[in-house]
């Protein structure tokens, strides 16, 4: 049994080796070991004959000195390991170092590149870009001169078909209307014939005059009669109604047209039962006939708002109540419409268009009244016609009461004038 010290080998031909190492204390003691059993082996080899190869082989070796060379080759070996080491620490730091200032150098580099690119760049963009500009501004400008020379020249031919066009059609125009004069010229004294032998027929000129002309001219005949000479702006054929022995003049007002008979609005008529009649201020009292309406009136919507009452007796004539005479022409009045005083004139139909009208009929008339006051249903409208001494002239009656400073619509009595003439004129009566 040897000592710690030392360590047994054995070795056998073309079989494993096998190694016990006892207190080592580097890994290069081992390493050293081996090498020193192979030269061991080596020398040995030599000298032995073939046949000993299958006999184990002992080998003693006294390792204290190899060991002791072994560590210190050990050490130094760590202390190259450690110097290399740090030159290899001191090699990447100055590699990163040169690294850092490579990449520096470079995004610098690049960046000028980039820089003296984007202005070369910018430069050939913007020459480019004139050049492409100089050549639209160019193709352009000749298409424009193109297209206004075309527009002069259409329009120089569209104005020379307009005077061509205007000379024709003032020559047609012309023509035109010195035939049409040369015709009114016969027909106007076609007309005077006719009425120079209408005027000598006093027969013949009655029957061409309405039934409400011809009452008109009763009413100036027996108005100059009873010294009446002059008229006034106050409608002194104005009246009221009652109802059940209450007064309804508040709601419903009327017009006197003749000694039986009083206009108002039918919306008056079918909502209340009418009585009695108010006339002069309400001195003269009539009671109720019969009550016409017109036989197309509607409340939703509102047409043919008119109606007649008729009175129990006739109304007897004085200086300050007489009938209105009704007006019969087609055309509207100018001027001089009144309203209980109160002066009216006619407007266009577009100022009384709202959200509930939309459109006035024939039969309607806007208007507005000067001063503001309130409106009544059926209250009359009059014109003053002092030339022809023929009173007071029934326009047109309102329909709907009203306080409102505002255009309003009121109904065009001469639309009407076949239905009142009917009931009030028949033409057995005249």
């Amino acid at each position: 049994m040897r000592s710690a010290s030392y360590t047994i080998y054995k070795l056998r031909t073309a079989k494993p080796i096998w190694l016990k190492i006892e207190n080592c204390e580097k890994k290069m003691v081992f390493i050293a070991l081996i090498v020193a059993l192979l030269q061991a082996a080596s020398t040995e080899g030599s000298n032995q004959e073939p046949s000993l190869d299958d006999v184990p082989l002992s080998i003693y070796v006294d390792a204290s000195k190899e060991i002791d060379y072994f560590i210190s080759l050990a050490k130094s070996i760590d202390e190259k390991q450690r110097i290399l080491e740090e030159a290899l620490a001191r090699l990447s730091a100055e590699v990163k170092a040169t690294e850092e200032r490579w990449n520096e150098s470079v995004s610098a580099e690049v960046k000028a590149t980039e820089e003296r690119w984007n202005e070369r760049m910018s430069a050939v963009v913007k020459a480019t870009e004139e050049r492409w500009n100089e050549r639209l501004s160019a193709e352009v400008k000749e298409t424009q001169w193109l297209i206004e020379s075309k527009i002069f020249r259409m329009s120089v031919a569209v104005k020379a078909t307009e005077e061509r066009w205007n000379k024709r059609l003032s020559a047609e125009v012309k023509a035109t209307e010195e035939r049409w004069t040369e015709k009114m010229s016969i027909l106007e004294n076609k007309f005077k014939n006719l009425s120079n032998q209408l005027t000598k027929s006093p027969d013949i000129a009655t029957l061409h005059k309405r039934p409400a002309e011809l009452a008109c001219e009763k009413i100036t005949s027996k108005l100059q009669s009873i010294g009446v000479t002059s008229i006034t702006d106050v409608a002194v054929h104005l009246g009221a109604f009652t109802e059940g022995g209450f007064k309804l003049w508040e709601l419903c007002y009327f017009a006197l047209i003749d000694t039986r008979f009083v206009l108002t609005a039918a919306d008056c008529l079918s909502s209340h039962n009418v009585t009695t009649l108010e006339l002069n201020l309400y001195i003269v009292l009539k009671k109720v006939k019969a009550i016409h309406i017109h036989p197309e009136f509607s409340i939703n919507p509102a047409l043919n708002n008119i109606g007649l009452i008729e009175m129990n007796s006739e109304v007897e004539y004085t200086f300050d109540l007489y009938p209105a005479c009704m007006y019969t022409s087609a055309f509207n009045p100018k001027s001089g419409l009144m309203e209980r005083g109160t002066k009216v004139q006619i407007v266009a139909d577009s100022e009384c268009l709202n959200k509930h009208t939309t459109q006035l009929l024939p039969n309607q008339m806007c208007v507005k009244s000067l001063t503001h006051n309130c409106r009544q249903k059926g209250e009359p409208i009059f014109v003053l016609n002092e030339e022809t001494f023929s009173k007071h002239q029934l326009v047109g009656i309102i329909g709907k009461r009203s306080c409102i400073d505002e255009p309003y619509v009121i109904t065009n009595v001469f639309a009407y004038l076949d239905f009142i003439e009917s009931i009030v004129w028949p033409k057995k009566e005249n």
